[in-house]
């Protein structure tokens, strides 16, 4: 059995298979249109985020620009700063400080013109500025002390220096005093911006520093005029008192050596009749023009003492004024000190043995100083004679050398009454005496210890007392030792 197929209906069958066919086409193809356009969509979206990350990117080179820029500026006026801080570092003038500002500076500072103009109107500086200008700036500085002195920076944007604009035709100036210790010296102008912008902050900060800098070498150049001018008047008036006091020391060694004259004179004077005197007296006392009685003969004993409290003063003030004139020959050798210190102890032991005094020696066995001996010898009476005058009745005397480095200091301390403190750097003196009940019953000239000084000053070393009132006194001078005796 065969079967046949309508043409239409096959027809129609095909058809109907060519729209399905062509509908899963379109299906399809419309999937990939969705997909292109959501990745069409995504790739704007990325494009735009490109395009803010190029725009954001470009904006911030073009800040680092500017930044760098702005950097390398104010790199430029820190080196601007620094060359004229080592320029000007030891000047010490005015008119060279003031010099070390130019053309060249002014424009590194960013700006055409430049003024410095004190406040006397002297013009110090002038870059650029037309006559006129100056003049106007002249008043405004003569007349707006006030303002200058207040604000420390006065620019466009102040209400002194709106008054500015229109006679200098520009908005781009600033005016900074430079004061010097607080007083306004000069003013300092800049106008007219190199570039074609606003006065920066950086412009303003190192104009700024520059007159702070500028006052501050102003102060320095001051000070050092006024030590300068210090100097030369404390130089005139040293060489004035200088002059003077040479002159008085001339008149004091004249008057000195007059003195010394005058009393080598008198002793001289002094001692022929004396020695008559004394000569007389003693054969008197000694009854070798016969009996006296007894109360002459008391009274004959007083002069006989007193004419040897005279000679002795006379001799004392003959010792004093041969030194004093240079005319004492010193013949300083090594000798022995501890001997020289048991030989005068053992040739006052008399006196200390009458008023019961014990005399105790802390010397080496033997010390090789350098001395003259008959005047060392000469120190040593005098010391010990007065401690013996000073020191009360079972007291003690002692007498010590102690050595250090290259001196031997000599000591000669007792237990009398003392000495007080005011007292102590006048002893030395001539003819000086405490005045106290002591010293009016201890008789004397007041000449030894001022020998004493003079002889250890022969020796060119030092001589000292320390003291407390009750309980003593300790006389101290030294002397250089020797390494080897010289005979």
């Amino acid at each position: 059995m065969s079967y046949s197929i309508n043409p239409i209906l096959g027809s129609a069958i095909f058809l109907c298979f060519l729209v399905v066919i062509l509908v899963v086409y379109i299906i399809n193809k419309l999937q990939l249109i969705n997909i292109l356009k959501k990745s069409i969509e995504r790739l704007n979206k990325t494009v735009r985020e490109l395009d803010y990350q190029a725009k954001l990117i470009i904006k911030g080179d073009m800040e680092l620009k500017l930044y760098q820029e702005e950097v390398e500026d104010k790199l430029n006026k820190l080196t601007l700063l620094k060359n004229l801080i080592i320029s000007s570092l030891h000047i010490l003038d005015k008119e060279n400080l003031f010099s070390q500002i130019d053309d060249k500076t002014i424009n590194d500072l960013g700006f055409k013109k430049g003024l410095i103009l004190t406040m006397e109107g002297e013009i110090k500086l002038s870059v650029g500025f037309k006559p006129k200008e100056v003049d106007t700036l002249k008043d405004f500085v003569k007349y707006k002390k006030n303002f200058i002195q207040a604000i420390p920076l006065i620019s466009a944007e102040t209400e002194a220096g709106s008054e500015l604009i229109t006679a200098l035709q520009t908005k781009d100036f600033l005016i900074a005093p430079i004061k010097a210790r607080e007083k306004i010296y000069a003013v300092f102008v800049l106008a007219n911006l190199v570039m074609p912008t606003d006065v920066r902050r950086a412009e303003k900060e190192i104009f700024s520093i520059i007159c702070m800098y500028l006052g501050q070498c102003l102060d320095n150049i001051q000070l050092f005029e006024e030590i300068y001018n210090a100097k030369d008047e404390l130089e005139r008036k040293v060489k004035e008192r200088t002059n003077e006091l040479v002159k008085s020391l001339r008149e004091i060694e004249a008057i000195s050596r007059a003195k010394s004259d005058f009393i080598s004179n008198v002793s001289h004077e002094l001692r022929t009749p004396l020695t008559s005197v004394k000569g007389f007296s003693s054969l008197l006392v000694a009854e070798k023009f016969g009996k006296l009685p007894e109360e002459a003969k008391k009274r004959l004993e007083t002069i006989d003492e007193n004419v040897d409290k005279l000679v002795n003063m006379v001799n004392t003030l003959l010792d004093i004024a041969r030194i004093e004139s240079g005319k004492t020959e010193v013949k300083i050798a090594p000798a022995d000190i501890a001997k020289l210190i048991r030989d005068t102890g053992e040739f006052l032991s008399p006196q200390m043995q009458a008023k019961s005094i014990k005399l105790v020696l802390d010397t080496p066995e033997t010390l090789l100083v350098y001395m003259d001996k008959n005047l060392i010898d000469q120190v040593f009476i005098n010391l010990i004679g007065n401690a013996v005058k000073f020191t009360p009745e079972g007291g003690q005397i002692k007498l010590s050398v102690k050595t250090g480095g290259n001196q031997a200091v000599v000591t000669i301390a007792d237990t009398g009454y003392g000495i007080e403190k005011e007292n102590l750097e006048k002893i030395f003196q001539e003819f000086f005496r405490v005045d106290n009940s002591i010293n009016v019953k201890a008789k004397g000239t007041g000449l030894g210890l001022s020998l004493v000084k003079r002889i250890i000053e022969i020796h060119k070393e030092k001589i000292w007392v320390e003291s407390e009132m009750g309980k003593g006194s300790t006389f101290c001078f030294t002397l250089k030792l020797a390494k080897e005796k010289n005979i």
